[in-house]
């Protein structure tokens, strides 16, 4: 092959490995990891036109659902402020001015929100993220400084926005949805949790509060992941997963392997998060309970297992009781392996 060929193959390599990457990097209908750090993104050009009659938003409340089209909720009162968002991996996607309906006044015409309410923002793919009254009503959110990723306090107050517009531009409605929920402030001091940004937004519900909880990841590093990080990963399309047991019931969660790949060393999230030399060379994973049960899984048992998961869910509702918020279930455990109440997993790695 001439100089020539095979600089054209080279170059087309790594195009194709470009394109692999960016489709690997996006997951379900939550945040949006994105390289910019320095400068505001742009909103992409909306690649196709929505009919004016056609409705993009339904609203379920007390007295009933309404659906709006996109025209009407722009006739509504607007709420403009400045968004930003922190991913999982500590991307960072500046603020950018966004507008929109806050997710309060959307509920207005239903019913309206009491403190015993919370609320499911549902995507067009099913995933489906839920916010409560304090949020909605107080703007209650971790805020990070959009420079160093730091958490930070911001002195205006903060309002969830279903938001139609980016910059004045309209959003793209096939690679961020005609809507998306988002946070904003009236300055450009803050980003928030790229989990909170759900894409593709169809649907809002009311629903009864849910507790919050949060699961500790001790490893190489340790991190806590609460309810809302939890779920965005165990959507289906994400890194969710669902398992059938032998009675029939279905369970929804996250692979153990996944968990644990998020502290087994300093990377947490990005490409082969999982370090497979590390549970090759063997390890062992204590789960704890707030009931004090612990059980112990070695690093063989988990390794690439799909179906050996931490679960959420039984039968698409969250758990009973006497398993909740998550229980260790699926293949390659006994029975008494299959603890519930999980609260920390723990990582026995070899000391160096």
């Amino acid at each position: 092959m001439t100089t020539t060929g095979r600089s054209l193959l080279r170059r087309l390599a790594v195009i194709w490995l470009c394109l692999c990457c960016a489709i690997l990097a996006g997951c379900g209908s939550g945040q949006t990891n994105t390289g910019a750090s320095a400068t505001t993104a742009a909103a992409p050009a909306p690649s196709s036109t929505i009919p004016a009659d056609a409705p993009v938003l339904e609203v379920t409340g007390p007295k009933g659902t309404i659906s709006y089209t996109l025209e009407q909720l722009k006739a509504m009162p607007a709420t403009e402020g400045y968004g930003g968002m922190k991913s999982s991996t500590g991307r960072i996607t500046p603020p950018a001015l966004m507008k929109g309906v806050a997710v309060k006044d959307l509920f207005g015409d239903v019913g309206g929100l009491t403190e015993d309410d919370a609320v499911g923002i549902i995507a067009k793919d099913g995933y489906e993220m839920t916010v409560s009254y304090s949020q909605i009503a107080a703007g209650d959110f971790l805020t990070y400084d959009m420079v160093t990723g730091a958490e930070n306090e911001v002195e205006g107050p903060l309002q969830l926005v279903v938001t139609y517009e980016m910059d004045g531009q309209a959003l793209d409605p096939d690679s961020w949805g005609t809507l998306r929920l988002c946070i904003v402030g009236p300055q450009k001091d803050q980003v928030t949790d790229g989990h909170w940004w759900v894409k593709w937004v169809t649907k809002l519900r009311t629903k009864p509060i849910e507790r919050e909880w949060s699961l500790l990841l001790t490893g190489d590093i340790t991190e806590e992941m609460d309810r809302a990080a939890f779920e965005t990963g165990a959507a289906i399309g994400c890194h969710g997963r669902e398992w059938k047991d032998a009675h029939g019931d279905t369970w929804t969660g996250v692979a153990l392997y996944l968990l644990c790949g998020r502290v087994d060393d300093d990377n947490p999230h990005t490409g082969p998060a999982y370090n497979r030399e590390l549970a090759n060379a063997g390890y062992e994973v204590e789960l704890l309970a707030t009931d004090g049960a612990t059980t112990v899984v070695n690093s063989a048992t988990m390794y690439y297992n799909k179906d050996l998961i931490v679960a959420y869910k039984l039968n698409g509702s969250a758990l009973p009781e006497e398993y909740w918020p998550l229980r260790l279930v699926g293949e390659g455990i006994t029975d008494e392996q299959s603890i519930g109440k999980i609260s920390e997993i723990r990582l026995l790695l070899p000391q160096p």
